[in-house]
């Protein structure tokens, strides 16, 4: 006697014994999950967290405080100063000018 086993019991080539339901926070689909802490459906819907998360903590690291004008702004670079061209070419004609007036 052969028994006919239904393939959709069997995740990674063992049996699912209970699952819980859950909705993806990301995509919004259902899927059974097999921890109970488990909050996405799938690796890229986890990797899209990852980065989103990734993305948000480097803009928050990159807001500055303007040194010419005191403006707080989020730098376009890792090594941006000035919130604009005017301010980092009003601070460099003031270096500059500072720089003849000693000579």
């Amino acid at each position: 006697m052969t028994a006919n086993w239904d393939m959709s019991q069997f995740v990674n080539g063992h049996r699912r014994t209970t699952g819980h339901q859950r909705t993806c926070t990301v995509c919004g689909k259902a899927f059974v999950a097999t921890r109970p802490q488990a909050l996405y459906c799938s690796p890229p819907c986890k990797q899209a967290v990852l980065l989103r998360r990734r993305h948000e903590a480097g803009r928050l690291r990159r807001c500055r405080r303007c040194p010419r004008c005191g403006q707080v702004f989020v730098a376009r670079r890792s090594d941006g100063v000035y919130c604009s061209n005017a301010c980092r070419q009003a601070m460099h004609r003031r270096r500059t000018a500072h720089g003849k007036a000693e000579l």
